[in-house]
């Protein structure tokens, strides 16, 4: 559903038919129901009651909280990773930092694969049980929007990703909150700039 909403084939305020989408992934209503749930946390879709379950406002102000969102969140794990002065990690997202660094950047699909691996490692190592828990609940969100705005120079992107590790590896994890912060929010502006040009979102 989230790739429907991000390629315009669903729009705020429509109603969505549970028994098509049952027979379109070929599965029974229950992962359906349960994938709704989530959706529904997540402020996407609401239930009305006897009436269905419709899109919420897919609009510029809502995705640019997501990232904000995102973006505190992970900010919090890095302090904590930052803390902890874990070398064995710290060396992993360096190394890590260095294949992006060398990957080809006509290969998205490797590019995309390297930054999920950083940012889940960082998250992993800095992050609680509960904070974990939330920031996996944008596992869905983030590749389909981070997959709208991909037309990131790959030398940004290696830039942000180096610019975290330096300072976690340097001991500052307030410098490394403030860069990853930036980066989400550089992505959220760059995922709204697409869908803007789409004319995918609420009232564009």
């Amino acid at each position: 559903m989230l790739e429907e909403l991000f390629e315009g084939r669903l729009k705020s305020g429509d109603r969505i038919d549970l028994d098509e989408v049952c027979e379109a992934l070929g599965v029974s209503r229950l992962p359906v129901r349960e994938a709704i749930v989530m959706l529904e946390r997540d402020g996407i879709v609401s239930t009305k009651y006897h009436r269905g379950v419709y899109v919420e406002p897919f609009d510029a102000e809502s995705i640019m909280d997501d990232f904000e969102i995102m973006g505190v969140l992970s900010g919090i794990a890095l302090r904590r990773l930052t803390d902890k002065r874990d070398s064995e990690t710290i060396a992993a997202l360096q190394r890590l930092v260095d294949e992006l660094r060398s990957a080809d950047p006509e290969d998205g699909e490797r590019v995309f694969e390297l930054v999920q691996q950083i940012i889940t490692l960082e998250h992993r190592a800095g992050g609680s049980r509960r904070l974990r828990a939330e920031l996996r609940s944008y596992q869905g969100f983030l590749p389909q929007a981070f997959r709208v705005g991909a037309g990131r120079n790959h030398a940004d992107t290696v830039r942000a990703h180096d610019l975290v590790v330096r300072a976690i590896a340097e001991g500052d994890g307030e410098q490394a909150a403030r860069h990853r912060l930036e980066d989400f929010r550089d992505a959220g502006e760059r995922v709204v700039r697409e869908l803007e040009r789409r004319g995918v979102l609420s009232g564009a």
